[in-house]
């Protein structure tokens, strides 16, 4: 993002755009202690995720496996906030679907795993889509499982990634 990109948002301080400048820019440059000596937890986590996101893009099987826990976790929050948990599990990564249970165990969201173990109960076993074969039941399930999911029943998703990459912060 250019220097003068935050020129039309009148509402933005200064030091707003500051924080955003060097966000951006230990993004831009995959700069992890940079990463690293972000203060916000909401700010590590958004350079985070990008800076993996861009790893990933480039070639799916470089991130290593606490990369991708880390990975995994922020893009089914994503497609909770965003979406559905249901849009993760069976249309960006199904083949990751289980994977994605103990990534959540592994960063201490076990509530959140629980949850998500539930809905990936509802999904047919061969892997056909969700609404081929639900019901009334199963369809008002898996919304009270989205639902659950994404009130973050292990508290906010940010702090557990920022303790999770601390913790292993030599993969990184």
């Amino acid at each position: 993002m250019e220097k003068n990109s935050f020129n039309g948002l009148s509402w933005m301080t200064d030091a707003i755009k500051q924080q955003l400048e060097k966000r951006n820019k230990i993004v831009s440059n995959e700069d992890i202690k940079g990463l690293f000596s972000l203060r916000d937890n909401s700010d590590f986590s958004i350079a985070l995720h990008e800076i993996l996101v861009k790893k990933y893009n480039k070639d799916p099987n470089s991130l290593n496996q606490k990369q991708l826990t880390l990975f995994l976790c922020m893009h089914l929050e994503n497609a909770g906030q965003a979406d559905s948990i249901l849009s993760f599990l069976q249309e960006w990564f199904p083949e990751h679907k289980e994977q994605v249970v103990i990534s959540l165990n592994e960063i201490g969201a076990t509530e959140s795993a629980k949850i998500i173990n539930q809905a990936i109960d509802l999904i047919p076993k061969d892997n056909t889509w969700f609404f081929k074969t639900s019901n009334e039941v199963s369809e008002e399930k898996m919304m009270e499982f989205d639902s659950a999911f994404s009130n973050y029943p292990d508290g906010f998703m940010r702090d557990l990634y920022r303790k999770y990459a601390d913790d292993n912060k030599n993969y990184f």
